[in-house]
């Protein structure tokens, strides 16, 4: 007979004050005398501790129908001596951030990830769990979780009910099925999209990815999908997914590829990173930080594989996604951090660093997403060297799901050495030596030539063929990045690249350029004044270094950024051809 049940009760009553009435109901344990109650620090999915215990006003427990006080642990723990009865816990909690990993209330909706508001009973955290929502007549109620009784939803353990996001509103359902699996759709708010059409982006990703993986391991999958001023990214969850898109960003096609890109990562994360995970990536210690040194390839490698299904999916063309690629890259090699820290390294400090970037983040660091995403494009690109074009970075994903993860065992860096080393005939050690351990520059322009693809390499200047005025402006460079572009905004320095001629003449974060060459200047103008000298010219740049101006001059280097272009090779050879289709299809 199963366990009976923590029941939560969560209520919007009070909408405008932006919080939810939150209730834990355990039944009477007799063996149990104490019980501990913690609310995580933070969301699986996002790795940042937000303290979501900074949102509980009202805390009351209760014990056989009395109420009792507890006793705090510390910023996110109590206990309450319970002598085997009955315990009840009632408390509000603040909502009002509207993104996917926190919760928000307001008169219209309500979202909540379960990691903001219920309550864990550690000593109990593998008891199910049963959740009644008292939501305002005509309003719905989505969530992963299956329903049970009614109105009242069902969750085997803690893991699985804080896994679920619950959508609350009047917003619009659509369903469709693959296979013998039902997606179902959540849309909230406005939206200038056309709705089909994304409808039927879903259904494509939804069928190119399970392909890859032989099925699905769910038998019903819920996207939540929020229509909001700005797009604000998506979390992952075992058995759907959130989506916060701009509302009326659907303007042209690059919208489209946008939210069709979103939702193959997140889905993607179905598998890599909920299924196929380190061991420390569940199940959870909520209260502090889950060190993983493998983000670059739960994030790095899942932002790759979502270009590849798109591709799959008959959503993305190759020639389009190569165009994507080059600028990309180009973007990638600007970056003065790439190659400073191993993305290894990153994945480790994403607690600290990642989301708590300093002033000279972008001189020290990069993203383990943007570097990971440029691993798994080598690590693809050498499988299917190695395999004649046969098998790529696919291949390794199904045999972790089929080898490994479906049978519910967590991954590591040794299997990942194995496993590629099965499929490619050899050892890949080099792979992990040079670009995850390591900060060697990952070899991209020379895998690509290798598979059949022309490479177009170009400086700023060279690129720009029509005007001469505008070639001649971007030939200096001085290594000076600013915050804000506005008229009215002050020229702040963001940031100086290491060794550049701002570098060399002293500037630093947070100076306020006054004049550049004896004429004042804005944020909107000051790099403007820059690009009126050529290389080699000294300027004369006046700041304000927090209270006092200063002075000092600047001589410009020739720039070193480079243009990129990435197209199909046709005269390219049999075997290059070969690759090439084994890796764009």
């Amino acid at each position: 007979m199963p366990s009976t049940p923590i029941h939560y009760h969560v209520g919007l009553e009070q909408p405008q004050d932006h919080e939810f009435q939150v209730s834990v109901a355990v039944p009477p344990l007799p063996d149990r005398k104490n019980l501990t109650f913690t609310l995580p620090a933070w969301a699986p999915g996002s790795y940042l501790i937000r303290d979501f215990s900074r949102h509980v006003y009202d805390l009351e427990f209760h014990v056989g129908g009395h109420r009792v006080e507890a006793t705090r642990l510390d910023k996110q723990s109590w206990r309450v001596s319970t002598y085997g009865d009955a315990v009840e816990v009632r408390y509000r909690v603040f909502a009002f951030e509207a993104s996917v990993r926190t919760s928000f209330l307001d008169d219209r909706r309500a979202f909540w990830n379960g990691t903001n508001l219920f309550f864990r009973v550690d000593e109990e955290a593998d008891r199910p769990c049963q959740i009644m929502v008292s939501a305002p007549a005509g309003w719905k109620v989505s969530t992963p979780l299956a329903t049970h009784k009614g109105p009242r939803f069902h969750a085997a353990n803690y893991d699985e009910l804080v896994d679920a996001p619950f959508e609350v509103g009047t917003h619009q359902l659509f369903r469709f099925r693959v296979e013998k699996t039902w997606f179902e759709v959540a849309l909230a708010g406005k939206t200038n999209a056309d709705i089909p059409r994304l409808l039927d982006m879903l259904s494509a990703i939804v069928r190119a990815t399970g392909k890859l993986f032989g099925g699905f391991p769910f038998a019903r999958y819920l996207f939540i999908i929020h229509a909001l001023p700005s797009r604000g990214g998506g979390l992952e969850h075992a058995n759907g997914c959130t989506l916060d898109i701009a509302g009326h960003a659907f303007e042209d096609e690059k919208a489209y590829q946008a939210f069709a890109e979103l939702a193959a990562h997140e889905f993607f994360h179905a598998w890599n990173v909920k299924r196929i995970r380190d061991r420390v990536l569940g199940p959870f210690d909520y209260t502090k930080e889950n060190y993983t040194r493998l983000l670059w390839f739960h994030e790095g490698f899942t932002s790759y594989m979502e270009s590849i299904i798109l591709l799959r999916a008959s959503l993305l063309s190759k020639d389009r996604y190569l165009k994507d690629l080059a600028e990309a890259w180009e973007r990638y090699v600007q970056r003065p951090g790439r190659n400073v820290t191993p993305v290894s390294e990153l994945s480790f400090e994403a607690w600290i660093k990642q989301y708590k970037p300093a002033e000279n983040h972008i001189n020290r660091m990069v993203s383990y997403y943007e570097k990971g995403e440029w691993a798994g494009l080598v690590l693809d690109l050498l499988l299917l060297q190695a395999t004649g074009g046969k098998f790529g970075l696919p291949r390794l994903f199904e045999q972790l799901w089929k080898k490994h993860a479906r049978i519910g065992h967590p991954i590591d860096e040794a299997i990942l050495r194995s496993e590629c080393a099965t499929i490619a005939g050899k050892p890949m050690n080099d792979f992990f030596h040079r670009y995850i351990h390591g900060t060697r520059e990952p070899p991209v322009t020379q895998l690509l030539r290798e598979v059949g693809i022309l490479v177009e390499s170009k400086s700023p200047a060279e690129k720009e063929d029509h005007d001469p005025t505008k070639r001649r402006r971007l030939l200096g460079y001085s290594g000076l990045s600013l915050q804000g572009q506005g008229p009215s905004q002050g020229a702040l320095v963001k940031n100086v690249v290491p060794g550049s001629p701002s570098h060399n003449a002293g500037l630093t974060f947070g100076d306020e350029l006054v004049a550049v060459g004896g004429i004042r200047v804005s944020a909107a103008t000051a790099v403007k004044r820059l690009a009126d000298y050529s290389p080699k010219d000294q300027v004369q740049v006046t700041f304000f270094r927090g209270d006092t101006l200063r002075e000092c001059a600047i001589t410009l280097a020739k720039n070193p950024d480079r243009c990129f272009a990435f197209t199909r090779d046709l005269k390219a050879t049999a075997a290059a051809k070969l690759l090439r289709r084994g890796w764009l299809g």
